[in-house]
């Protein structure tokens, strides 16, 4: 339990430093650009707030920890590799990226330069955050 409210924890902090980070950059590109291109931006930035949510969504759904503080994922038919489930939340995270942003550069036609700066912004939220996964105390 104490890894899943940790995850918890990191996964909040990591979506307000990106949605801090896409605003301030949607103000400054407000200032020198068109509303337009602000509008685009914060767009790219919720694509990456996006993916970062699912992905952290499915770290959560296996972020059980059983008395040997093991981590532990159910399934019907047996046990499964943790590790396969961190990759299935890793290929959800990169698919809905890639539908999002080809959906607002082609289907949306918002300005694709404004959608990159503001997708690389928010992604460097993630450098602020510390990444998903909670720090084990050293021993």
């Amino acid at each position: 339990m104490q890894a899943k409210d940790s995850l918890s924890v990191t996964l909040r902090k990591t979506l307000l430093i990106q949605a801090a980070l896409t605003g301030l950059a949607a103000i400054v590109a407000l200032l020198v650009k068109t509303p337009a291109f602000a509008l685009a931006l914060v767009y790219g930035g919720a694509v990456t707030s996006i993916g970062t949510g699912l992905q952290a969504w499915r770290l959560l759904k296996i972020a059980t920890t059983n008395d040997d503080n093991e981590p532990a994922v159910g399934h019907v038919s047996g046990q499964l590799s943790v590790g396969t489930e961190v990759f299935k939340g890793a290929m959800l995270k990169i698919g809905s990226m890639i539908l999002l942003l080809a959906l607002g550069m082609g289907y949306l036609k918002l300005d694709p330069l404004a959608i990159i700066i503001g997708f690389s912004v928010a992604y460097a939220g993630l450098l602020f955050a510390g990444g998903y996964a909670p720090r084990s105390p050293k021993r």
